[in-house]
């Protein structure tokens, strides 16, 4: 096994677990190791957050992944821990969850939605690759009305201020009301902060964002802000996901 694999485990995102190694470095067997690549042999052990893992615990705690579905509420931020106090989603899941999970695509402080929990990278990776068209839809209040070219120019990829031009996406127009719009936009990737930055670089601001769908799994499932609902295990996960391309 890996260190970054080990991390992964243990905590950490695929993404944070390299940049710890390589920032910070992790000690095996009492020596600080900063190759990610490392390779971790029987009888080794690691040391993290002043706790000691051995292999054996390790790869027994890697056969027991776990899924979960959360609402995140508007006012909490995607992290499980804040230096000033703010409400995280790690408040949300005390005793709720007592396994250590991480979350699959980020939603703002000010956003809300659809959220996946897992401690499965493998998942995690696969659920992130634009290749892999794991669609995610979101509810977008929007300040202003848009016109039909505009939103046409959303579905076809715009340039966002950073440089980056967006994939093709759906656009869907679902109220409009004086000077606000209320659309459903669908998206197969997920660049920080996307659908704000897409709706910025028509000259609009977002002033609500919900996603309602991540894949196969609906935020009917979980309906009610701050709701959680257990996925079952890798099997079942693996089974939803090949449904939603059949």
């Amino acid at each position: 096994m890996k260190l970054q694999k080990a991390l992964q485990i243990i905590s950490l995102s695929r993404r944070h677990s390299s940049e710890h190694i390589l920032t910070k470095g992790v000690k095996v067997n009492g020596k600080l190791v900063k190759e990610p690549w490392h390779e971790l042999k029987e009888n080794d052990f690691i040391e993290f957050n002043n706790k000691k893992y051995y292999l054996s615990e390790l790869q027994k705690k890697a056969e027991n992944k776990v899924y979960y579905l959360l609402n995140k509420p508007k006012g909490v931020l995607c992290t499980f821990k804040d230096q000033y106090g703010r409400k995280t989603i790690n408040d949300l899941l005390k005793g709720k969850i007592d396994e250590r999970v991480f979350y699959v695509g980020r939603l703002d402080y000010d956003s809300s939605g659809l959220l996946l929990l897992t401690n499965d990278g493998d998942l995690t990776n696969y659920l992130l690759r634009p290749e892999n068209k794991v669609t995610k839809v979101y509810e977008v209040l929007v300040k202003g009305t848009p016109s039909k070219k505009e939103l046409q120019t959303l579905e076809e990829g715009i340039t966002l201020e950073t440089g980056y031009k967006t994939m093709k996406s759906k656009v869907k127009v679902l109220k409009k009301e004086k000077d606000l719009s209320l659309l459903q936009i669908s998206l197969n990737e997920g660049k920080k902060r996307q659908i704000k930055l897409m709706i910025k670089a028509l000259g609009y601001k977002v002033i609500e964002l919900k996603r309602i769908k991540f894949g196969p799994w609906s935020i009917e499932e979980v309906p009610e802000p701050g709701d959680i609902k257990y996925l079952g295990g890798r099997e079942e996960v693996r089974n939803r996901l090949l449904s939603n391309f059949s």
